[in-house]
């Protein structure tokens, strides 16, 4: 359901894909995507693993991070340990949690695909709807708008 322009290398090619914080509860995810929770859900929104796994804290965010971490103990202490974590991994962290929490605090961060998520033997997908539906997942996001909510609050 990613477009293209938007899918990472490692997902390229593939409908399915096991996952965490669905594949833990397999259960209880099937049964929160199903009719029996009209009444109480009316909207789901979920992160694509293609797309959680494309926001990074890097180099580049631990800099910005910098210039503006003081006086902020939440950012000060953010700042500090990643600052210890880039030392020994270069490459960065993957920030799939704050991602989803900036995402339900501002959901302009992202672009979504309204979809139906199915599993198969332990592995979860999604199929695009034609029509707006109560499930809709982020097929991409914009990074600027991301640190901008992470490190500055709501708009």
């Amino acid at each position: 359901v990613v477009p293209e322009q938007h899918r990472l290398d490692k997902f390229k090619g593939k409908e399915m894909v096991p996952t965490y914080n669905l594949g833990g509860a397999m259960q209880d995810a099937e049964y929160l995507f199903s009719s029996s929770t009209l009444d109480h859900l009316t909207r789901i929104r979920m992160v694509a693993k293609n797309v959680c796994h494309g926001v990074v804290y890097d180099v580049a965010f631990h800099s910005k991070m910098q210039k503006i971490k003081n006086g902020n103990p939440g950012l000060e202490f953010i700042y500090d340990a990643m600052d210890r974590y880039l030392r020994k991994r270069p490459g960065g962290k993957k920030l799939h949690d704050p991602l989803a929490a900036v995402v339900a605090l501002v959901p302009e961060v992202c672009s979504y695909a309204y979809v139906t998520p199915f599993r198969v033997k332990g592995k979860w997908g999604s199929r695009l709807e034609p029509k707006e539906g109560r499930i809709d997942i982020a097929v991409s996001y914009n990074r600027q708008v991301f640190e901008d909510a992470f490190m500055y609050g709501m708009p």
